[in-house]
């Protein structure tokens, strides 16, 4: 009689924990949907997230999964910017350390990414990036976190004088993005005339004419100094710039061009080369 009553207590508690079991993953999802519908999406995320590695073959897995997507969408902001943070500290902490036990590397690459990093609004003026060094001004223009030189010519031939004359040690790369934002600005003014005409005392304090060789000038030094990418612009350039000034507006005639012969032998589609702006 004794064991028969303890055979019926553990079943009474299997039975009790079964039951508690049961209930716990559906209490822990309107937990989670609860908390997404209040607005609480990081607790959402939280619980949500628990419910589907604990369960991962509950029944309800794919309800859990939606309201998690969702509150996870909605605090996307907040975790990059979370991330950021702590990915910035982890990297000053490491530079600092690289500067003190090996000196002799050069690190301004990386210090440069990382003061770039705490920074996410894109410059609007040249202004804002006249003070870089060559290493940061590097990481702007390759993350194309620069104005656009053909809304703002005369403000990117400014910046472009002031800046190079300021800075000396200027890698090949970097001397060659530079000469295709300087292109940029000129082609703009190349293509209008009436402002061209207008402003010849501003070209000519830019040190800008006779504008169409200081265009071939910038040219040839973007195209020698440039990567394959800088130097397939640079010839784009060149192409458009020498179709035009052969011909007339909407004409069809061939002509030959260097620029046309380097992108043919690089096999560059004529249908990826628009006229740059």
């Amino acid at each position: 009689m004794f064991r028969k009553s303890i055979k019926l207590s553990i079943v009474a508690i299997l039975l009790a924990c079964s039951n508690l079991y049961a209930l716990a993953p559906d209490n822990m999802l309107k937990d989670g949907i609860r908390a997404f519908d209040l607005a609480n999406w990081e607790e959402s995320c939280e619980i949500l997230n628990r419910f589907m590695e604990t369960w991962p073959q509950h029944e309800k897995y794919n309800e859990a999964l939606y309201y998690h997507t969702l509150a996870s969408a909605k605090t996307i902001d907040s975790r990059t910017e979370e991330y950021r943070a702590s990915l910035g500290k982890e990297l000053t902490t490491a530079t600092e350390s690289l500067a003190k036990n090996l000196p002799e590397k050069d690190i301004s690459e990386a210090i440069a990414a990382i003061k770039i990093s705490q920074n996410t609004n894109k410059p609007e003026t040249w202004k804002e990036l006249a003070k870089l060094t060559p290493a940061e001004l590097k990481h702007y223009l390759t993350r194309k976190w620069h104005p656009t030189p053909s809304v703002c010519p005369f403000e990117t031939l400014e910046w472009e004088k002031e800046w190079t004359a300021s800075n000396h040690k200027i890698d090949s790369e970097l001397l060659s993005e530079i000469s295709l934002l300087k292109l940029s600005a000129l082609w703009q003014i190349i293509i209008s005339p009436m402002v061209k005409q207008s402003s010849e005392d501003k070209l000519r304090e830019l040190d800008a004419l006779p504008l169409e060789k200081v265009f071939k000038d910038t040219l040839f030094t973007a195209f020698r100094k440039g990567n394959p990418e800088q130097k397939r612009k640079t010839a784009i350039f060149g192409y458009h710039f020498d179709y035009f000034n052969h011909n007339k507006l909407n004409t069809n005639n061939q002509i030959k061009s260097r620029w046309l012969r380097y992108l043919n032998s690089r096999g560059i589609s004529s249908r990826e080369t628009w006229s740059p702006k």
